[in-house]
């Protein structure tokens, strides 16, 4: 008989072989695929402990991307195996936010026997683990091998022989050993140790509805704080075991950062004010009393960082004292300021030019605003939802996102020196073909934990009757499916919509009668085709490109298109990524807008000629893409600033060039982000952003009365769209699902 080593653990009637990575039941082996074998062994070496899954994630999944999906189908494998029932819990039992537990007694053998017949021998220089319980371990070296053994059994001789060893003998052993040392690390191939695979979890499952508002994780790494977006409280979740504590608050406030004790968060108000909360307590105290729309702690804690609303980063003490500026820049053009691991610089990103051609970068700056330097510029740090986050690490790499077409984005990392912020070495991608947008980005002292905001949108198409009878605004969802959808116009006589999709692969128009169920292609081909437009002439403009992403900065292909409504002939009007409007009155024109000079320049647009007079500019304006509409005869235009912040539409007379500002009343919004003429021409619809968002109707006065109000600030609308008849009104709603994330192994 010789002895097989390795361990076999037995449990009721199975057995595992961790060695022949077998389970027997009895006499009979059970078939188990290897990861499910894995996650059953793992589970008996540790009997009766509640294992996290995210401790089953880390440990069995070592060389594999993985979601928590597959730990419970795997589990369920398990179960199979070991044959239990539905209901029956007599091995591993599965413990509701916390894990599972393997119930079960479990015997373990240090060796197996193993019949010499079956051929299953093994080299007598083999490690011996039953008869040493000492513990030590030696090592038995010969040319050929090295093996680890517990005890040195020997022929012992007199005690002189065993004094006089050879001496040439050793040496003569201890030379081959390092000559074949040698020969092996210089002519074998390397081993490269395989690259650490991206783990990435989910922390948060917050309903569309009530989506996830601001969150940080702590700097030990252990508890996340995060809000959301209807609810007066603060949820704090200790990641490793699943538990969550709820904290009561006074009003809307959202966390922002820790302070390095762990017992006090740095919390944003509506309004923008900063306070300091004990979780504890739920104590508040304000540190900051302005408008912040980013800030930073520093590693120690000692100072924080700000970014205000007029443009400007100021610096001071942790409970709000020596506040004082040290760096400024134009308004909203700063953002995402954070720390270096070394609390010596801070970085931010800077946003300048205009959506058509941005410039954006990552730059650093020392604590006291000097010596700045520009470590990243690439114009996919912004998109037209937003800029880019950041997170600057202890190895000093800075993980930042960068957006693809639809707001997807992937992760990126730059190398940047602490001490004096130039960078060094290429960017290295972290993911890739990630269907969401990752944003919002914070990370635990150490670097090893990265916590970041998945968002994913859903653009839809709603239609409803504008009849303000007891019945209200009613509007129901037209389009069905999950495609992207955004509405842009309606067919003359009001009974169809034209609306640009991707459902085909790419970009294309469509055209939908208001009681069919599917849609007829209007515009498609090799090219992006997009905000599709009518005349009331007939003519249907568009935009169209050959790049793959229609929002590509700076894409030399794209142009204003015209089309016969019934088809035909496609002609190019002018080149650029313009917005167009018509008039649907007969008698009314096109106007075509551009930025141009840090201005939004207005031109006549001719439906077969092109580009014609200029009409006026708008000097100041701050959105990365126009907000305007020609009103139905086209005599006027209504403009709205949402980067403005303020509740203002400014509307000016083609005829005299005379601009009027209206000021909405009842206001409780921060901003007017969308804008559309009613049919009558005397009335409008605006879309308003705040920590709710809605639909208005607003009249000539500044009246304003909701349509339609979106709870929370993850949904809102991307296009208003009223019939030519004035019975209908169409828009798009965009809804961002969110949660938030945890990321290990980046």
């Amino acid at each position: 008989m010789s002895m097989r080593p390795g361990r076999i653990f037995q449990f009721g009637k199975f057995q595992i072989d961790a060695l022949a990575r077998t389970l027997r039941r009895e006499e009979t082996i059970v078939k188990l695929n290897s990861r499910a074998f894995d996650v059953l062994l793992y589970l008996v070496q540790n009997p009766g402990k509640v294992l996290t899954r995210y401790e089953l994630l880390r440990n069995v999944w070592q060389d594999a991307f993985v979601d928590e999906s597959s730990l419970p189908q795997t589990v369920s494998l398990v179960r199979r195996a070991l044959e239990e029932k539905p209901g029956d819990n007599s091995y591993i039992v599965t413990l509701p936010g916390r894990g599972y537990q393997f119930a079960s007694a479990v015997q373990v053998v240090d060796s197996e026997e193993v019949s010499s017949d079956e051929g299953n021998t093994f080299p007598s220089a083999a490690t011996d683990l039953r008869n040493n319980s000492s513990g030590l371990i030696f090592q038995k070296h010969t040319v050929e091998t090295s093996v680890i053994t517990r005890e040195e059994k020997a022929p012992l001789n007199s005690p002189i022989s065993r004094s006089r060893l050879p001496i040439r003998a050793i040496a003569t052993v201890l030379i081959a050993v390092l000559v074949v040392v040698l020969v092996v690390r210089f002519r074998s191939p390397r081993r490269h140790e395989p690259k650490p695979v991206l783990v990435e979890r989910r922390l948060t499952a917050n309903p569309p509805e009530n989506p996830i508002g601001n969150y940080a994780i702590s700097q030990d790494g252990k508890y996340l704080a995060y809000s959301d977006s209807v609810s007066e409280k603060l949820d704090l979740l200790a990641i490793d075991s699943g538990e969550i504590r709820e904290v009561p608050l006074p009003g809307n406030y959202g966390p922002w950062d820790w302070f390095p004790d762990g017992n006090h968060l740095v919390m944003s108000a509506d309004n923008g004010n900063l306070w300091k909360m004990s979780t504890l307590d739920s104590s508040l105290r304000k540190l900051w009393g302005g408008r912040a729309t980013d800030e930073g702690l520093s590693p120690d804690g000692s100072h924080f960082a700000i970014v205000n609303d007029n443009g400007e980063i100021w610096l001071m003490a942790p409970d709000g004292e020596e506040p004082h500026k040290i760096v400024a820049s134009d308004p909203h053009s700063l953002h995402e300021v954070v720390w270096s691991p070394t609390g010596q610089r801070i970085a931010y990103i800077r946003s300048r030019g205009t959506f058509q051609k941005p410039e954006v970068t990552i730059e650093t700056c020392d604590v006291a605003g000097g010596g700045c330097v520009i470590a990243l510029s690439n114009p996919h740090l912004r998109d037209v939802d937003g800029v880019s986050s950041m997170a600057w690490l202890p190895d000093g790499r800075i993980i930042y996102s960068i957006f693809s077409e639809g707001g997807e984005s992937d992760l990126w990392a730059i190398r940047v020196d602490p001490g004096t912020g130039q960078p060094s070495g290429n960017t290295t991608q972290l993911t890739s073909g990630r269907s969401y947008r990752a944003s919002s980005m914070t990370a635990s002292a150490d670097g090893k934990r990265l916590i970041v905001l998945k968002q994913h949108d859903e653009s839809q198409i709603y239609i409803g009757d504008v009849t303000f009878g007891n019945n209200g605004f009613n509007p129901r969802r037209f389009t069905p499916d999950d495609w992207y959808n955004v509405v842009q116009d309606w067919t003359g006589d009001s009974k169809a919509i034209l609306f640009h999709s991707n459902r085909s692969g790419r970009w294309a128009i469509f055209k939908q009668d208001i009681d069919a169920q599917t849609p007829e292609p209007l515009i498609e081909g090799p090219e992006n085709y997009f905000y599709a437009k009518r005349s009331a002439q007939g003519t249907l403009l568009y935009l169209a490109t050959a790049s793959p992403n229609r929002n590509e900065p700076n894409d030399p292909t794209i142009r204003v298109m015209s089309t016969s409504e019934q088809g035909g002939a496609r002609t190019t009007l002018m080149m650029g990524h313009n917005a167009l409007k018509c008039g649907s009155s007969p008698s009314s024109s096109c106007v075509v807008s551009e930025f141009a000079d840090h201005q939004l320049v207005f031109f006549r647009l001719d439906p077969v000629k092109g580009k014609g007079e200029e009409i006026t500019r708008v000097a100041g304006y701050q959105a990365p893409e126009p907000r305007w509409d020609l009103s139905p005869d086209g005599s006027k235009l209504a403009i709205v600033d949402p980067d403005q912040h303020k509740g203002e539409i400014r509307v000016l007379s083609l005829s005299d060039r005379r601009v009027t500002v209206l000021a909405v009343r009842s206001w409780k919004w921060s901003d007017l982000a969308l804008i559309s003429w009613a049919a009558d021409g005397k009335s409008c619809f605006v879309e308003a952003e705040g920590s709710s968002n809605a639909l208005l109707s607003v009249d000539a006065n500044g009246n304003s009365k909701v349509l339609y109000e979106f709870p929370g600030a993850a949904r809102w609308i991307s296009s208003i769209v009223p019939s030519p008849d004035g019975k209908r009104l169409a828009f798009t709603r965009r809804v961002y699902v969110q949660d938030v994330m945890l990321l290990e192994n980046f």
